[in-house]
């Protein structure tokens, strides 16, 4: 979505959230000018990536941020653990900047430069496999990392297989890539031991570190969209009904999950059973993951109503109108039965 005339206060907007959004990031340095610093390239950066088009932002902002993480979780410090994809060397905070500046760059040109008409989920895909790359390197617990890959790399596989044809909006592979990030931030520590997990849970005195209640809400909140799109292409839903299929499809996705980690949890048994569950000894944790899910995917259907409802309002309030009235008066169950008998 190329912008012929931009509003300068949108300008502004964007870049002070960008600072905003990676001075919250570098607020573990002790150098308060290092995090300005940063934020401060990082948000004009953006800023000017707007300038240009929505997709040159939303990538800009998608590299920058997943490469700068990424490179400070595996090499902040030196590594102790035991895994065989291990690096033994730190980078300071200035060089993962300037890493992930330059790719970020880097990205940012080939996406101005590229002819190819899909160039968008090509670029996610190769940054999502170099990300994943970096964030296998040093892990805490190998074991555990490798169970919870067991259903990363299908995933990815089943979005690469299908995209010849069936293809998705560039929001979806966004809001897609965003969320599977998260899942291999987790993966790298296992979810009760993010670091940002210990942080939400000492500022906010929790009694548990719950970065994996971020991601469940996350994977309904980001992944409802998607949902929707693939339920109105393929199931032709219209109205409340492409709205509400997503939540229904993230809870019952979510029920499958948790069947399938006790399943695995059984089956691996001891500790490695009991990090990949990642319970935390909250007897209730299946439950309250799927309710985080659930939620997640009311919000992303709320705002998404919000939207169409904002650009298309009668034909918001006219889909609706329709998906509720009665399409067909036959009576099914036993009547139906009966006719296929009849015709037989």
């Amino acid at each position: 979505m190329k912008r012929g005339e931009y509003s300068w206060t949108a300008v502004f907007i964007i870049a002070i959230l960008s600072f905003l959004i990676y001075f919250f990031i570098n607020n573990t340095y002790h150098s308060k000018f290092a995090g300005i610093f940063m934020a401060l390239v990082f948000g004009v950066t953006s800023a000017l990536a707007y300038r240009k088009s929505t997709s040159a932002l939303t990538l800009v902002l998608i590299t920058s941020i997943s490469v700068f993480l990424s490179f400070g979780i595996s090499f902040n410090k030196m590594y102790a653990g035991s895994s065989p994809i291990a690096l033994h060397f730190i980078l300071g905070p200035w060089i993962i900047f300037l890493i992930s500046f330059l790719i970020t760059l880097l990205v940012w040109y080939w996406y101005e430069k590229s002819s190819y008409k899909y160039k968008y989920p090509l670029i996610l895909l190769i940054l999502y496999i170099f990300i994943w790359v970096i964030l296998s390197i040093n892990v805490a617990y190998f074991d555990d990392w490798k169970m919870e890959n067991y259903l990363t790399v299908p995933f990815v596989l089943l979005i690469f297989l299908s995209f010849k044809k069936f293809k998705l909006s560039n929001i979806s592979y966004s809001l897609i890539f965003i969320y599977m990030t998260l899942h291999i931030i987790g993966t790298h520590y296992t979810y009760s031991e993010v670091p940002f997990g210990f942080w939400l849970q000492n500022f906010f005195s929790l009694p548990r570190n719950h970065y994996d209640r971020i991601v469940h809400f996350s994977f309904g909140l980001l992944l409802a969209y998607p949902i929707r799109e693939v339920a109105i292409r393929i199931g032709n839903l219209k109205g409340i009904w492409n709205l509400y299929f997503p939540i229904d499809f993230v809870l019952a996705f979510s029920a499958i999950y948790e069947i399938i980690e006790m399943a695995i949890a059984i089956m691996f048994g001891g500790d490695l059973g009991i990090a990949y569950l990642g319970t935390q000894g909250d007897i209730w944790d299946a439950q309250k993951d799927m309710l985080m899910a659930g939620l997640g995917s009311v919000v992303a259907m709320i705002f998404t109503g919000i939207v169409i409802w904002y650009y298309n309002s009668k034909g918001f309030v006219r889909d609706i109108r329709e998906s509720l009235k009665i399409k067909s008066k036959k009576v099914l169950g036993e009547k139906e039965i009966l006719r296929f008998i009849k015709k037989k």
